[in-house]
């Protein structure tokens, strides 16, 4: 049973870190493309909730940055949860949480 744990909690790590890698890579990417001056015309619209967001005629570089930065704050507020049976004579649920960054926050106040 403690393997499947350090399984799941290793796969989660795992997506984390490549979430970083290729957010960091994306805003690597869109740096060097603004430093070099690569102008371009598009329209990024966003709407959710009733709120709205939008790009417009903007550079690509700061497109990539921005969608970066969209996925590094997914890897760092992403939360899964777990749950196994601990194959007892009452056979009780278990839920784990993994880390999460905002609890230490809520927690110290």
């Amino acid at each position: 049973m403690p393997s499947e744990i350090v399984q799941i909690s290793c796969l989660v790590v795992l997506l984390k870190l490549t979430c970083f890698l290729i957010g960091y890579l994306t805003i690597r990417l869109g740096y060097k493309l603004i430093l070099a001056g690569v102008k371009g015309e598009f329209n990024f619209s966003a709407k959710y909730e009733g709120k709205e967001a939008a790009l417009v005629s903007s550079s690509p570089g700061l497109l990539f940055v921005l969608l970066g930065i969209i996925l590094i704050a997914y890897a760092m507020f992403l939360t899964k949860t777990e749950q196994y049976d601990t194959h007892t004579s009452k056979s009780t649920a278990v839920k784990k949480e993994i880390f999460r960054p905002d609890s230490i926050v809520k927690d110290s106040l």
